[in-house]
Order: C-alpha cells, then structure tokens, then sequence
C-alpha cells in the first residue's frame, strides 16, 4: 500500500520527471500520458537479458538512493508533498485532475504518506527502493504484514495523537469508513498499489474497464483541497515519527524465502516477526472439557 505508493511518488517524480544525460529522452518514451500508471519496462528485471527498469537509469537510480538515505525525517516528508504537488499543478485545469484517480488519493492521503515516509527513514527507505527496482514483480511481494506507525515529542517523549497532527485516516471520524474500505478490499483482493498487470501471473492482465465506468467515475468523484505541508514542529515540540514492520505468523506457520529477504533487507531495527502460539489457559480448559465429557459416558 503505502510503501510502494511511495516508491512511485519518490523514485518516479525524482527520476523519470526530468531528461537524464545518459538517456535525454527518457521521459517521453516511459510515460506517453499523463495518466499512465508505470514506466514500460518497470517489469523487466534486473538480472534478464533485455535491460530493464534499474539497469537503463542505473547511476540516476543510485545517485538519488544515496541522496535518499542521508535526508531527515522531515526533508523526506518534504519531498513527497513537493513530488504530488508538482503533479497537481502540473494539469491545467480540476476537470484534468479529477480523471487522475492516483493523483486525487495521493492528495487525500498526502499527510499520511509524508508521515509515513518520515517514520521509515532515509536507508530503509532507500534498501525498499533498491529491491523494488531491481525487480518490482518479484520484490513487490512478500513484505511484512502490517506497518506500525507512532509519533513522539522529542526529549518529553510524550505519545503525540496522529488524529490531531496528521488528520486524514487517523481522525476519529474516518476510522470507520477507513475499516469499511479495508474490509471491502480484503473481500475483493485488490492492490490499487500494485502498478501494471498481474503480480500473480505473468500472462494475465488486469482488465480494462469501459469507457461509461471510467465515465461515471469520474462525474462521481470530488475533488479534494489540497492539504497543507505536514509539519514536524507543532506548538514548540519537535515530533519525531517512528515505525516498524511486523510479519504475522500463527504457531505452525513458517516464512517464505521471499519474506525472509525483505526481513534480511529491513534489518531489525525496521522489522520483526510476532508468532502467535496457542493458550496455555485455552489448551487446559479443552483437556478439562474432554475430561468432563469422558467421565459423564
């Protein structure tokens, strides 16, 4: 979700949104609309025989990781609200954004992604952004189960509200319809982050929808304000955000080798695996049971 939505806010409007010295035409040969979803040969990866993603823009790659992983907290959030914000001012007129479905999300959940690229951090972002370029099919898949997210007030380590700083989704008032949507996802199984086909199947594409659908979405959908910058310094006290990936697993279940790398790539301080085991209280309480149950025969 938010991980590779980052990577697409980031790595595409820092590299794919200017000519590059070793490939001055870049631009207009990877996106030939201002509404396509993904570079073409963002699927190709790193190690085939036709040059893929990294390998075509391999020193601007590498250059922009590295710059990446020496920012703060808040140059990084900065970034990501310059990097939609260029893409907001960048359509003419509202009828032309409001056919940007990615670009209207992105407004609607600008402040969280700042927040979230602030808690994740210059190298961890940059390890996430590396994989992903060597071969987005493959590494797009395989992540921790769920990001945790917190901010704190620096020195009085005070816990600070994401509701009342960041807003957005944390708020009070969008919890429920942000725990409706995510249940209706898990219903359907859609990725709305996942770019370009399938990650399922190589051969197998995502249909297209209609004309009228794409139609009726867009006199349907509304066009959000756009949000002010999030700031790291409220009434005096720094904040500072914080995050960790946790991989679930129950008491028999056991990591892919795919799961395992982005654990190795993540390092401890970003990720860990929490392992549910059965209740010992449970367990005796069904021996019991058994027990009454046998006698009573």
């Amino acid at each position: 979700g938010h991980v590779r939505g980052l990577f697409r806010i980031l790595l595409f409007g820092r590299i794919l949104s200017r000519p590059h010295d070793h490939c001055p035409h870049d631009r207009d040969r990877v996106f030939l609309t201002p509404y396509q979803r993904s570079p073409h040969d963002l699927h190709v990866g790193h190690s085939t025989v036709v040059r893929g993603f990294y390998d075509r823009r391999r020193a601007e790659v590498e250059s922009f990781l590295s710059a990446l992983s020496k920012m703060t907290d808040s140059s990084i959030s900065d970034m990501v609200y310059e990097c939609v914000k260029g893409r907001w001012e960048a359509h003419p007129d509202d009828r032309s954004r409001l056919k940007d479905r990615r670009l209207l999300n992105d407004a609607r959940e600008l402040r969280t992604l700042s927040m979230v690229a602030a808690a994740l951090g210059g190298e961890a972002l940059a390890r996430i952004f590396r994989a992903l370029s060597y071969d987005y099919r493959v590494w797009s898949g395989g992540l921790p189960d769920l990001l945790l997210v917190r901010a704190r007030c620096q020195g009085s380590g005070e816990n600070v509200e994401l509701g009342e700083w960041v807003g957005e989704g944390f708020s009070k008032d969008k919890v429920d319809e942000r725990n409706a949507q995510r249940q209706l996802r898990l219903l359907f199984g859609g990725d709305d982050e996942f770019l370009g086909c399938s990650k399922n199947s190589d051969s197998t594409l995502k249909p297209f929808s209609s004309n009228r659908t794409r139609q009726r979405g867009v006199q349907a959908a509304e066009l959000p304000a756009f949000p002010a910058k999030l700031e790291f310094t409220v009434g005096g006290k720094r904040i500072r955000a914080e995050s960790l990936f946790v991989e679930v697993k129950s008491h028999n279940d056991r990591l892919s080798e795919r799961q395992e790398d982005w654990l190795s790539i993540l390092g401890d301080d970003k990720a860990r695996v929490c392992k549910f085991t059965h209740s010992s209280s449970k367990s005796k309480s069904k021996k019991k049971s058994r027990a009454s149950d046998g006698s009573s025969e």
